[in-house]
């Protein structure tokens, strides 16, 4: 009798512990969504449990790329603020004070700020913090070149050049503040919770919801393709002396040149990849889904519906 009841308590014991160790195995983050979860609904359709894990695979194929995306170490801002501020000091303590070396000297001041400024945005904004900085920066280079007579460039073609790079730079500043990018940390954490099929199984549809809008919300507010837009233009309007035949052969090429080799850089960066959060989507339309808010307000989460 009494053997039965130690034995009993210990086989208790194991069982808790078992328990424990599970919980453990998890990480940090799953562990506090499964505390908070509620309680899983026994009516629950089978077609509304497969279209949920369907999504969390999905979302942890995308977070994946998004994460990537998003992720900015600290190397190249620090390598940027070092060229711009060089550049600056060089420009301040050499070059006259005439309008070509000035605006060449507000590119380096630019740089400078670009650089510091995205070491000090969160890092889901760093990169486009130093695209922006970048573009304004060749926007004033190639206005310091429109005052050189002798650069061996027609004037037209650095002026569009600067005015295509300092028009991609406005807006992707304005970009930068509609933007409500996800913090990095947490679509780690989203992802950590639709890592395994194990994990994804103990997840609400309310909390795939939530994982689902950190990831639409890693899009920028400006599509990249409207941003490097007047770069291509003004690519394309910089090759107009190219085609006046009283310049020299010389000048002709160079703006020939030029104008096709901004066209080109700025056509593959509108169109270089699909945003994870765009191929998330596309990926639901071809499984019959489509993401749409839900709830009487319109922002109680997102569901998923489709045909079967």
């Amino acid at each position: 009798m009494v053997w039965s009841s130690w034995s009993k308590r210990h086989a208790r014991k194991a069982v808790l512990v078992g328990a424990a160790m599970a919980r453990l195995s998890l990480p940090a983050s799953a562990a506090a969504q499964e505390a908070i979860a509620p309680a899983r609904d026994e009516t629950e359709r089978r077609e509304d449990i497969v279209q949920r894990r369907e999504r969390a695979a999905l979302l942890a194929t995308h977070l994946h790329d998004a994460i990537r995306l998003r992720s900015a170490g600290k190397a190249v801002p620090v390598l940027v603020s070092g060229i711009g501020g060089a550049s600056l000091a060089l420009s301040l303590t050499v070059a006259p004070a005439e309008p070509r070396f000035l605006a060449w000297t507000a590119g380096s001041a630019t740089l400078l700020a670009g650089g510091i400024a995205s070491l000090a945005v969160p890092e889901a904004y760093r990169r486009d913090t130093l695209g922006a900085a970048a573009q304004l920066s060749q926007g004033s280079f190639w206005l310091g070149l429109a005052f050189f007579t002798d650069s061996g460039l027609a004037r037209v073609t650095p002026i569009a050049l600067s005015s295509g790079y300092y028009v991609s730079g406005l807006l992707s500043g304005l970009n930068l503040a509609l933007s409500d990018y996800t913090p990095v940390s947490r679509l780690r954490a989203d992802h950590a919770l639709v890592a395994t099929p194990e994990w994804r199984a103990r997840l609400s549809g309310a909390q795939i919801a939530s994982i689902e809008r950190d990831l639409l919300a890693t899009a920028p507010a400006i599509p990249s393709w409207a941003i490097y837009l007047p770069v291509a233009l003004g690519g394309v309007a910089a090759t107009a002396p190219a085609w006046d035949g009283d310049l020299p052969a010389e000048r002709r090429m160079l703006s020939l040149t030029s104008g096709l080799l901004a066209s080109v850089w700025s056509l593959g960066a509108m169109f270089d990849l699909e945003h994870p959060a765009q191929s998330y989507q596309r990926d639901l339309r071809r499984a019959g889904l489509q993401v749409a808010p839900s709830g009487p307000d319109g922002n109680a989460g997102l569901t998923v519906s489709g045909k079967f």
